[in-house]
């Protein structure tokens, strides 16, 4: 019976195995359900060695800019430290926020929302005693600001852009004197971009033209 047993579980841990493998290979279901992330290999696939957190900021008629995170009210933290909107990393519902905040708020008339990306290393994140047993130079932080979206203010989606570190990904490989080369002597060029939630294909993203204090 034991025989029949470790079998029977040798045989089923193999078999979820090989199904999230394969799900994770054809980028089939991955997120179809919570259990999925059990077989789906993917841990810390998405950590890097920087810090982001996202801001949303609204263009008044007056050309003035407001803060619309935090809210008024405080801000919904799920977990540790970082705002909902933080964990929103492909913008699928920053302009349902920033439409909410502006619809429980006195203000003026809105033109736009940008949403902006604020990175910094990692390293920068460990207490001040910590920094001064490991590193002989003054903890200053340099932070990274990139505009990743812009948003009407009904919450509508105009425009986005890639994240600040695969911007840098971007100019790596755009520096390179041999891949620009094949790209212009290639007749078939191609760019890699992120499968959508819960599809097989990709989406590029919509370009949008910024004013030219935004970067």
């Amino acid at each position: 019976m034991k025989k029949w047993l470790a079998t029977a579980f040798i045989c089923c841990y193999l078999g979820a195995l090989t199904v999230g493998f394969l799900a994770h290979t054809f980028t089939f279901g991955v997120g179809s359900h919570p259990a999925m992330y059990f077989i789906v290999w993917d841990m810390f696939c998405g950590w890097s060695a920087h810090s982001s957190e996202m801001h949303l900021i609204a263009e008044g008629e007056s050309g003035d800019f407001y803060r619309l995170t935090p809210a008024p009210w405080g801000d919904f933290v799920p977990f540790a430290t970082g705002s909902r909107q933080d964990y929103d990393a492909h913008n699928m519902f920053t302009g349902k926020i920033a439409a909410n905040i502006l619809r429980h708020t006195s203000h003026e008339e809105m033109l736009r929302i940008l949403v902006v990306e604020k990175s910094w290393p990692k390293k920068f994140n460990v207490p001040d005693n910590v920094w001064a047993q490991n590193y002989a130079e003054p903890k200053d932080v340099h932070f990274y600001y990139r505009v990743r979206a812009e948003v009407t203010p009904d919450g509508t989606t105009t425009g986005v852009r890639n994240s600040w570190l695969e911007s840098q990904v971007a100019r790596v490989m755009t520096d390179n004197p041999r891949l620009r080369q094949d790209a212009r002597s290639n007749d078939s060029p191609y760019i890699v971009t992120r499968p959508t939630p819960n599809q097989g294909n990709s989406s590029p993203a919509l370009p949008f033209k910024l004013s030219p204090n935004a970067q």
